[in-house]
């Protein structure tokens, strides 16, 4: 008879055996591609709860080791392999390949586990695929529009302007802001609550009596805490922790309030006449689902309340990211500060020139957001599987190869990746916007690529034009540095990612002095 430990020893030669022979095999499936070798996946339930260091690669490793893992491979796409746990993978650094990946053709669909957290409000565009995603596209595309721009540039001058009168701005020479990112993130958080529920808030949002929890904790609450609604277990919110408690009966507000809202707005488009049509992204996408003659067409309420939570709190975060960003290179490159600056008052030399029609002038404006964006790509990776056997071209050495994949192989497009490639990016490292002064939509690709781009990419672009418009026309934006800290140990300290949902940089303090 086997004793104890004969048992584990014949347990544990079995698990080695298994891990070995599913290493060889992903090996093999993968084409031998080289790349990272760990413990466990970077996207496992470890992997990314545990931080990156040379054993784990981590959640980070796209942003921490941008300069590394390509080089030293020597190609721009490669496998990421797990000893023991995990998915294996295919991350690529190539635009090329990432193109072929992210295409509509059918050939690569979003697995479930890959978007549970967009789920966790109902189904929506980001999550879909095929003649699904198509559905939900169609549906979409009429709430953006040149109105909803243009609504939605009137919105934020008038938030920034409440925010100065709020903050006690209006009458100082200089203000000191330790942490930029609260207001940035604010400030998108009002965005968000006007132009998408058409439920404007205050600046200045009174905290609730005791017991009680307003629309606007509610919706700063379920922003923060999407990753934690899906990591806790059902039976956690009988516990007697607060903040656990608080996460549900947010999400509970929240969903309560949405249901209304559309009820609400349903109402509103039954009985009103164009002309009094509100121009929130809710309402026009009601708007739009009503006027389908298909039922089959039509969104049924978890699919309006998932593409509005989408699209405004995963566009509410990347925007507020970017803006911070944007601040931090600004803070860094006063001349260019000051070429922006010159361009904004050639422009809009008055208040009254301060419209969304005169935005597109903003050229030098326009083209800081999006080298921000391209330095710190705040959706960091998109993930796809391959719906068949098929093969990737543009692979190797010198992306002139072919690799052939079998159906279920997890591709993973890496965002940093391809945005500091130098073959792509020459210097990727330096804040060059003059790269996007020329720039086709087409080659605007930190918003993805294709038809599959975001959706919500010249809704963020608006309100980072104007924001970062309207404060320079008023204040000069300066680092807010620690005493004899220069310039180069001021970069080297803030501007550093950081990885949540999204990618972008760490707490920015920022020094706005006003203009003469």
């Amino acid at each position: 008879m086997l004793d104890a430990f004969s048992v584990l020893v014949a347990l544990a030669s079995i698990f080695v055996a298994s891990r070995v022979f599913s290493y060889v095999k992903a090996k093999r499936d993968l084409g031998h591609l080289p790349g990272l070798r760990s413990l466990v996946a970077p996207m496992s339930p470890f992997g990314a709860a545990l931080p990156t260091c040379w054993l784990n690669p981590g959640l980070e490793w796209q942003w921490r080791w941008r300069n590394q893992v390509y080089s030293r491979a020597g190609t721009e796409t490669i496998s990421a392999l797990p000893y023991l746990f995990g998915t294996p993978a295919i991350y690529t650094s190539s635009p090329e390949v990432a193109r072929q990946v992210v295409s509509t053709k059918g050939q690569f669909f979003k697995e479930h586990d890959t978007v549970l957290i967009t789920l966790l409000w109902g189904p929506s565009v980001f999550a879909a695929n095929g003649e699904d995603w198509k559905r939900h596209r169609r549906i979409i595309a009429p709430a953006f529009s040149p109105e909803t721009y243009a609504s939605v540039w009137a919105e934020t001058s008038r938030v920034f302007g409440e925010m100065e009168a709020a903050e006690g701005w209006i009458t100082k020479p200089v203000v000191d802001i330790p942490v930029v990112n609260d207001y940035t993130y604010k400030l998108a958080l009002s965005l968000i609550s006007s132009c998408g529920f058409g439920y404007p808030l205050s600046w200045e949002m009174p905290k609730s009596a005791p017991g009680e929890m307003s629309f606007a904790e509610a919706l700063a609450i379920v922003s923060n805490n999407h990753l934690m609604r899906l990591i806790l277990p059902r039976w956690s919110y009988h516990l007697p922790i607060q903040w656990i408690r608080d996460i549900e009966t947010a999400a509970n507000k929240m969903t309560e309030f949405m249901r209304d809202m559309i009820s609400l707005r349903r109402q509103e488009l039954a009985s009103c006449n164009g002309s009094e049509l509100r121009r929130d992204i809710l309402t026009l996408m009601i708007k739009s689902s009503n006027s389908e003659e298909e039922s089959k067409f039509k969104m049924d309420e978890s699919e309006l309340i998932g593409n509005t939570f989408l699209l405004l709190f995963a566009g509410h975060d990347t925007t507020a990211k970017t803006i911070d960003a944007s601040l931090a290179f600004l803070a860094l490159h006063e001349d260019y500060q000051e070429e922006m600056y010159r361009e904004i008052m050639e422009v809009m030399p008055t208040e009254a020139d301060f419209t969304f029609e005169n935005s597109a002038k903003l050229t030098k404006v326009r083209a800081c957001f999006l080298e921000a964006s391209r330095l710190f790509p705040a959706g960091f990776m998109m993930i796809r599987d391959a719906a068949e056997d098929l093969v990737l071209r543009n692979v190797g050495p010198d992306n002139d190869g072919l690799l052939p994949i079998k159906r279920g192989t997890r591709v993973v497009v890496d965002m940093p990746g391809i945005h500091y490639n130098p073959r792509v990016f020459p210097d990727p490292e330096a804040f060059k916007p003059e790269r996007w002064y020329d720039a086709h939509e087409n080659d605007i690709s930190m918003f993805s690529f294709g038809s599959r781009a975001c959706i919500g990419r010249r809704f963020a672009l608006t309100e980072g034009m104007c924001f970062l418009a309207k404060l320079l026309r008023s204040w000069r934006v300066e680092m807010l540095a620690k005493e004899g800290e220069t310039k180069e140990e001021w970069r080297r300290r803030v501007v550093q990612g950081k990885v949540t949902m999204n990618l972008g940089v760490g707490p920015v303090p920022i020094r706005l002095s006003r203009r003469s």
